[in-house]
């Protein structure tokens, strides 16, 4: 990591401790992070030591004046930690909501304000809906149907020759 991303994270609106969590990801030591945010060794340690004694994946996020539109909203959400690989880890409650276990695969799609994850069997339902409303039927072979078009044509063509 250069310098100017470490100035990126450093003056970017991120919490402290997210900003201890971001540097420490790339591997500053915690001297370092303390250096470089002004902050105490302490601080840096103690919000590094306590991510090690939260369940791992994610847990739920206490709800917060002001930050959810509704406490319904709060029930449903997750703080999830990116380690360092980039892997995110998600809580067993988010997999049993997609249907999914360990092998599985999972879609993502970038949405205007976050990313939506669904299950490989809700894309396919998804697809099906899309070919539906297009008045396609999603059972029909289009491989077969194509060929058999391909083949009607070139008889046509060889009758007419």
């Amino acid at each position: 990591m250069d310098n100017l991303d470490v100035a990126r994270i450093v003056e970017s609106d991120m919490t402290v401790s997210d900003k201890i969590r971001a540097l420490a990801g790339v591997g500053y030591p915690r001297a370092e992070i303390a250096r470089l945010l002004g902050k105490r060794y302490q601080h840096v340690r103690n919000v590094l030591e306590g991510d090690k004694l939260k369940p791992r994946g994610g847990q739920k996020v206490e709800a917060q004046s002001g930050f959810a539109e509704s406490p319904q909203d709060f029930k449903r959400s997750y703080r999830l930690s990116v380690e360092p690989a980039g892997v995110v880890r998600l809580p067993p409650e988010l997999l049993a909501a997609l249907e999914v276990g360990p092998g599985s695969v999972i879609i993502a799609e970038p949405q205007e304000d976050g990313v939506k994850l669904f299950s490989t069997s809700a894309a396919w339902g998804r697809a099906r809906a899309s070919f539906q409303r297009l008045g396609i039927n999603p059972r029909r072979d289009l491989v077969a149907a194509l060929i058999a078009e391909r083949r009607a044509e070139v008889a046509r063509e060889d009758r007419d020759d």
